[in-house]
């Protein structure tokens, strides 16, 4: 479908400071259709009134005619076409010397330079948004983002927003206004802090740096924020990694991308987003729950004899990574562990809807126990079994 009109607006305008702006990256390489998509989907969701206010940066890797051609076609409307070529310095990661994983040194080559190039072409920019180019955005995009940008400025318990759920498959998700917290990474449009990159650049991976994201070096027990319902789509069914084939079939094109737009510049003031009041509300969630044994709760109808109220959560819990992707699989979750802890989830837990119409608090056995105790806050840094 044709991309929809631009918002006139962000919903508070003053959420933007004077003079700020929030640029957006584009990391492309040999995918000229996918390029000109998700360009058209970006350039449909910049609100008119602060277009100045987001701009917008290709990155190409390589010189491909297509792909050059079409950012031509876009020219007037970028910022800068940033042009990479990967250099191999001969440097490899341990276990991961073979040529067959060469692709990855680029990627994460050309993502250091994006990065960096891109936060360098003006002083003032302290946030920057980045995009594979497979991406399509919900038209609240930029309305989400611009929240966001005040909650990593405020938070140092965060270290970066995303735009995506892992788990967000259409049947799994439904409130468009929530706002959640994660241990992983989840990446496919995200945003960073020129701070954290100052922090991070010299400890850039030569492979794999989604998973260095993950990884405590990086980390350091901070969290990412995300929506329930995605601000962004892959429709990349073909590429490099394991976002194509039976993967993408599975767990990314039943991915929901919001259609209702959100105030989130104003809504964020309603919103439990610190740390501290996160984790009171994920304690009161559990202790609020009616545990349920995960059989039952899987069932598309819960049985009459389980006496539960109306509005009640149900709690299923799992006790280490391999309890946790047996019961995943059947909930129809990306059922794996990251960095020793779920995908989408935070201290342990995750919440989703299921079949039955409930919301599920999925946690680890760990995470009930802290949530039954008296420590006031959840420990994020710590692996789970």
């Amino acid at each position: 479908p044709p991309p929809a009109p631009a918002p006139d607006s962000l919903a508070d305008p003053n959420a933007l400071r004077p003079g700020q702006k929030i640029p957006i990256v584009v990391i492309a390489y040999n995918r000229a259709d996918y390029l000109k998509r998700t360009l058209e989907s970006i350039l449909s969701a910049i609100p008119v009134k602060q277009a100045d206010s987001f701009p917008l940066i290709v990155s190409q890797q390589g010189n491909h005619k297509k792909v050059e051609d079409v950012i031509g076609e876009f020219q007037s409307k970028l910022l800068k076409h940033l042009r990479f070529t990967y250099h191999d310095n001969g440097k490899r990661q341990k276990r991961y010397e073979a040529q067959s994983w060469i692709n990855y040194y680029k990627m994460s080559a050309h993502y250091r330079f994006a990065i960096s190039k891109s936060l360098s072409l003006d002083s003032s920019f302290e946030h920057l948004i980045v995009m594979e180019d497979d991406l399509e955005v919900a038209p609240d995009f930029f309305e989400f983002f611009t929240m966001a940008s005040q909650l990593l400025d405020a938070d140092p318990t965060l270290y970066c927003a995303s735009a995506w759920n892992d788990n967000g498959m259409a049947p799994l998700v439904r409130d468009n206004r929530a706002l959640r917290r994660t241990d992983v990474f989840p990446g496919l449009g995200w945003m960073l802090t020129r701070r954290l990159w100052n922090e991070i650049q010299d400890i850039w991976p030569l492979a794999f740096w989604d998973e260095a994201m993950r990884e405590s070096p990086i980390r350091k027990g901070r969290s990412c924020i995300y929506p329930e319902v995605n601000r962004a789509y892959t429709f990349g069914s073909k590429g490099n990694s394991q976002t194509g084939g039976s993967w993408w079939k599975r767990f990314l094109e039943p991915i929901l991308l919001s259609a209702k737009p959100e105030a989130w510049t104003t809504l964020s003031k309603d919103i439990p987003h610190s740390k501290h009041k996160y984790d009171q509300n994920l304690r009161s969630q559990i202790r609020a729950a009616k545990e349920v044994d995960f059989n039952i709760a899987a069932q598309h109808t819960l049985p009459s004899h389980i006496s539960i109220e109306p509005n009640q959560d149900i709690l299923v819990t799992f006790a280490n990574s391999k309890d946790f992707e047996n019961k995943g699989k059947r909930f129809g979750l990306l059922h794996e562990y990251k960095e020793g802890h779920p995908r989408a989830s935070y201290c342990g837990a995750l919440s989703f809807w299921a079949k039955n119409g409930r919301r599920i608090v999925f946690a680890h056995s760990d995470t009930v126990r802290w949530a039954q105790g008296e420590a006031a806050e959840c420990d994020c840094g710590s692996k789970l079994t």
